[in-house]
């Protein structure tokens, strides 16, 4: 297991690497005056940061134990398939739909599929999900997101 996330964890570093240098050809301006490149540029150290992580993490991991994995830890395909389902229900129907309702049950079914916590606080946590990125994307950043059925 260790030597797999040393050489995955070196993967990704020479990815990043890669992507912060040619982020540094684009331009990668400042906070205040971004260039194309400062997403990329930024992208490229969080994930080359990550890599180092997992790449010491892996030489100084001991072996891992011989623990059989519980049943419910597996993945499981059915989930999966939901999730891309309702991805992409999410996105043919977002136009039409509006991005409010649309993301609260994009969020609810994430939230269910998850099944760590009650019903209420699934429900409580995709509305909140919802407005808060609305709150940050539409009123904050003013993106314009999609209307749709809410008119507001």
């Amino acid at each position: 297991m260790k030597v797999r996330d040393q050489l995955s964890g070196l993967f990704w570093l020479a990815l990043s690497v890669f992507v912060s240098v040619k982020s540094v050809k684009m331009g990668v301006g400042t906070f205040h005056l971004p260039g194309p490149g400062f997403l990329p540029f930024w992208a490229g150290v969080i994930f080359g940061t990550l890599s180092l992580v997992l790449i010491i993490r892996g030489a100084f991991h001991k072996k891992p134990s011989k623990e059989k994995v519980k049943p419910g830890g597996e993945l499981r395909y059915s989930k999966v398939a939901f999730v891309l389902t309702s991805l992409l229900i999410y996105v043919l129907f977002l136009q039409r739909v509006g991005y409010l309702p649309m993301t609260f049950g994009l969020m609810l079914c994430l939230f269910i599929i998850a099944e760590k916590s009650k019903w209420w606080i699934q429900i409580v946590s995709a509305l909140a999900t919802s407005l808060l990125t609305y709150v940050i994307f539409y009123s904050w950043l003013g993106v314009e997101l999609p209307k749709g059925i809410v008119d507001f």
